[in-house]
């Protein structure tokens, strides 16, 4: 199920071959009151038809310029030619930042390992606590919990699922370790800068302890999964293939940025475009489950379409932008507040809300019982009321995907 029924690019970077991945959705199923207008029967049938659809626009392009100094441009005297330098030492940090950044954050990655009655397949996962709590993704595991965790000092151990959250695609592990390395995880007040340096380490194809370098593409993603919608991933063109899921995104100061999560292509390889899940996301995930076992997120109760300009166009609809929506449990939080079928959500408290993963990723970032300000178009005119903010249903955890 998917929240935005729009295209949407997301493939999983785990080591599987049948894998898969499907839209997610901020949807919870309930009886749905009968749509006042018959076009939304039809969106409805439309948006359930889109489920699954998930295609990256605009392929990749590689330039190369080479450039060599103009003929008319005199060359120095050879008096004022400075020495050549001597060539940098490779065991010297500061000749290769890369490498540096590697020696200090690898020891901190590991391999993880699954078995499922459908086969097996491999990930990574951080160290999150020195005394064996590592974190990883939530599908990288999936429902299983015969989970085997390799360190890179070689040590292979059996791994306890502390506790998994879908939405999030986060895990927590614990293995029978102690005085494991803790790599520094960047909090709030650290931001990465786009086109700042990345470094993604995991185990892609099972290799242990690779290395790709590149940048920060792009923050603040969002990513329709199979059980949700990823919100405010960071975008980065570090090679990142299977297996590389649950392995560390690291900044130019060795401090772990990220949790690489899924690759955008088609075949399963990336392509120049990885996402990753923030730093203060996964701690605070990581935090709440190890606490209480779950992670308690807001839930307001809806299935919804993104608006753009041809659906606009077609029924005929006051706005171009924002999140229609097409079924309401009419006993959850949306409509106890007076929310009906066919509302236009454009603005969740002061935020604008341009598609269905923008409701979805707002509604994520929010807690049961906080009260929010929804704003909706209803036949041409512009409403507000105030939502509170039900808990999220529990759900089940998902096989991890097949391959």
């Amino acid at each position: 199920n998917a929240d935005d029924h729009a295209p949407a690019p997301s493939e999983r970077a785990d080591q599987r071959t049948d894998e898969r991945t499907d839209q997610r959705a901020d949807h919870e199923t309930a009886q749905q009151p009968r749509a006042r207008i018959v076009w939304w029967q039809w969106l409805l049938i439309a948006a359930v038809g889109a489920l699954g659809a998930g295609v990256l626009a605009g392929p990749a392009l590689l330039m190369a310029f080479i450039m060599s100094e103009p003929d008319d441009v005199d060359a120095p005297a050879l008096t004022d030619v400075e020495p050549a330098p001597d060539p940098a030492d490779p065991a010297d940090p500061a000749a290769s930042p890369i490498s540096a950044i590697a020696r200090q954050v690898s020891p901190s990655v590991a391999r993880v390992d699954v078995q499922m009655p459908t086969g097996a397949g491999s990930g990574s996962a951080v160290v999150y606590r020195a005394d064996g709590v590592l974190v990883t993704n939530a599908h990288v595991i999936g429902a299983s919990d015969q989970v085997r965790v390799t360190l890179p000092d070689g040590q292979s151990l059996d791994a306890e699922v502390v506790g998994r959250d879908e939405a999030s695609d986060l895990a927590v592990l614990s293995v029978p370790a102690e005085d494991l390395p803790v790599p520094e995880w960047a909090d709030a007040s650290v931001t990465p800068e786009i086109g700042s340096t990345a470094v993604a380490i995991g185990s892609p194809f099972g290799l242990d302890g690779s290395v790709t370098s590149g940048i920060v593409s792009a923050l603040g993603r969002t990513l329709p999964t199979g059980q949700g919608v990823l919100v405010d991933l960071i975008q980065t063109d570090a090679a990142v293939n299977p297996g590389n899921s649950g392995g560390a995104l690291v900044d130019g100061q060795s401090r772990v940025i990220g949790v690489n999560t899924a690759i955008a292509t088609g075949t399963g390889v990336g392509q120049g475009i990885g996402f990753a899940i923030p730093s203060t996301t996964v701690t605070s995930v990581a935090d709440q489950l190890l606490e209480f076992g779950e992670v308690r997120i807001g839930y307001l109760g809806v299935v919804g379409q993104t608006v753009d300009p041809d659906i606009a166009e077609l029924y005929g609809l006051p706005v171009d932008t924002g999140a229609v929506i097409v079924e309401l449990d009419p006993e959850g939080p949306a409509g106890e507040a007076g929310l009906e079928v066919g509302d236009i959500v454009v603005d969740i408290d002061g935020e604008e809300v341009t598609t269905m993963a923008d409701l979805a990723g707002r509604i994520q970032q929010r807690s049961p019982d906080e009260d929010v300000e929804v704003t909706v178009i209803r036949e041409g005119e512009e409403l507000s009321t105030t939502v509170t903010l039900g808990e999220r249903p529990t759900q089940p955890a998902q096989p991890a995907p097949g391959g």
